[in-house]
């Protein structure tokens, strides 16, 4: 097999966030969080830290979305009669107004789960939460569609991905980012959440070697054919309990949150994102058996779309 690797990794540095992308959304979310901390909302403030793909470092250029969390006094608010946490919908606004207070001249809506804070440059989401004491770093964030706090563990996620990127030399976080961009080319019907992608990269390089970017594309992509019957080239020791078929769907949260990631996927997208897969893995193959470096190459491009 001709090794390719210097091309990913040539591939990789070109989706790399630059130096300048990161300094600007360092700026603008290191403000939001010290602004949002001041006055009198700071004071049902008890702390802040980053989360999703900017803070694991798996994020693509350029860097379009920031993710904070706000950890909050939930006795700040009104508490509902039959909960002991207040009203999500209401914390949701409230965190609204204070941001459009403090950015009067921005795009301010609120979402699900969050509160977006459009800038310029960047869309910053802000997410309350509220500690979970005794389930380790575990938090609990608002819900507007079943008006309920929810569990997340955006730390332990954030500790996944440096702990198996450390197993395996740094290649886990270089390997993500691959996989995210194929991902991204694939037709917008195909097409996972980039935290769905890195779930299942986590979840299989939690328990199977990586040798090298290529050889990681292999994995993955073999991985995922087995989920549609086909024939696997790896002996896979067991399913890690992944099911992508039509009849069962699962992809649990590695964090523990009792989340399925593929809960919300249909069946169509489902099926498409696996032949994608499929076809990416058959040119992988060929890059295998190709007779020269520059034919492996663009075997290699090919399975990654960018042909």
């Amino acid at each position: 097999m001709w090794d390719c690797e210097e091309s990913l990794r040539e591939l990789v540095r070109s989706v790399e966030p630059t130096a300048p992308q990161k300094a600007a959304a360092s700026r603008s979310q290191n403000y939001v969080r010290a602004l949002l901390q001041s006055g009198q909302f700071g004071d049902r403030v008890i702390g802040e830290y980053l989360s999703g793909s900017y803070a694991r470092d798996t994020a693509l250029a350029p860097i379009d979305d920031v993710d904070i969390i706000i950890l909050i006094n939930p006795e700040g608010w009104p508490q509902n009669f039959w909960s002991a946490k207040p009203d999500p919908e209401r914390v949701l606004q409230s965190f609204a107004r204070a941001t459009r207070y403090r950015y009067p001249n921005s795009s301010v809506h609120v979402q699900r789960r969050s509160v977006c804070l459009t800038l310029n440059h960047l869309c910053i989401d802000i997410v309350p939460g509220i500690e979970s004491h005794g389930e380790g770093d575990r938090i609990q964030i608002p819900d507007t569609d079943s008006g309920e706090w929810i569990t997340s563990a955006p730390k332990r996620h954030t500790a996944i991905a440096t702990e198996i990127n450390q197993m395996h030399g740094g290649r886990f976080k270089p390997e993500v980012k691959l996989l995210k961009y194929w991902n991204y080319q694939l037709p917008e019907c195909a097409r996972l959440k980039s935290f769905a992608i890195e779930t299942l990269a986590a979840t299989l390089f939690s328990d199977v070697d990586l040798p090298s970017l290529q050889e990681g594309l292999g994995l993955f992509f073999d991985f995922l054919a087995g989920q549609k019957d086909q024939a696997v080239l790896y002996q896979w020791p067991k399913n890690f309990g992944v099911h992508m078929s039509v009849w069962s769907h699962k992809l649990p949260d590695l964090a523990g949150t009792g989340s399925n990631l593929m809960a919300k996927v249909d069946d169509g997208r489902r099926i498409k994102f696996l032949e994608q897969a499929i076809r990416s893995r058959d040119h992988l193959i060929a890059a295998r058996k190709a007779r020269s470096p520059a034919a492996a190459a663009e075997r290699i491009g090919a399975a990654l779309r960018m042909l």
